[in-house]
């Protein structure tokens, strides 16, 4: 029984390389261009092990967004825990959102679109994710943050929308992904907020501004 126990457990650990290893290379590389072999030879694993584990690619690359999910999902409960409203946490949310696309290639993006497993777990988490916003939206609006004259259901979708256009478009030539992340999201916050929640998110901005001139300085 034990010896069986330890084999899951070694059999978890060394999943748990994998996707942390393939997460790293894809992000950086892209998932095209990534090959299973350079993930197995760059962890000193054999082939066999590594397909013992992952029948292909996609289901990899399937468990890497998984843990990405379940990473900003970790995150987020650890803000709102300490939160004073719902604004924070959302600005919270975007800035981390906007971390990571910053660290990633644009060519990540473009090749996840060919691994359909992969899409269809991307639009039942934005779906799931969507309805969390709305809920904070809510929120926002009793705590006099955001305006109560918005459609909040075209907001959300927008924010979605934006993004998916402007990956495909020639502007990510120009500017860096966390960049248009930044000036599409910041652009509906300021949109939808009241007085009072514009005085926070115009806060948030200068904060985040001053700190990037430290860490350039």
């Amino acid at each position: 029984m034990n010896s069986v126990r330890k084999k899951r457990t070694d059999k978890t650990v060394v999943k748990e390389h994998i996707v942390l290893a393939a997460a790293k290379a894809f992000t950086q590389k892209g998932v095209r261009t990534v090959r299973m072999d350079d993930i197995a030879a760059g962890l000193s694993i054999s082939k066999r092990t590594l397909y013992e584990l992952f029948h292909d690619k996609e289901d990899l690359l399937l468990d890497v967004m998984k843990l990405h999910r379940e990473e900003m999902q970790e995150y987020m409960t650890q803000v709102a825990s300490k939160a004073e409203h719902v604004l924070e946490v959302l600005l919270k949310f975007f800035q981390k959102s906007a971390q990571d696309f910053q660290n990633t290639n644009r060519k990540f993006f473009e090749d996840i679109e060919k691994y359909p497993k992969v899409m269809r777990y991307i639009d039942e988490s934005r779906k799931e994710n969507l309805d969390s916003a709305m809920e904070f939206y809510r929120k926002g609006v009793e705590q006099g943050i955001f305006r109560n004259d918005v459609n909040y259901d075209i907001v959300r979708a927008m924010v979605c929308e934006q993004m998916d256009l402007l990956l495909h478009s020639e502007i990510c030539k120009s500017y860096s992904l966390g960049e248009i992340y930044e000036t599409v999201v910041f652009m509906h916050m300021r949109g939808i907020s009241t007085e009072k929640g514009l005085k926070i998110v115009d806060d948030f901005l200068l904060n985040l501004k001053g700190n990037k001139h430290k860490k350039c300085g």
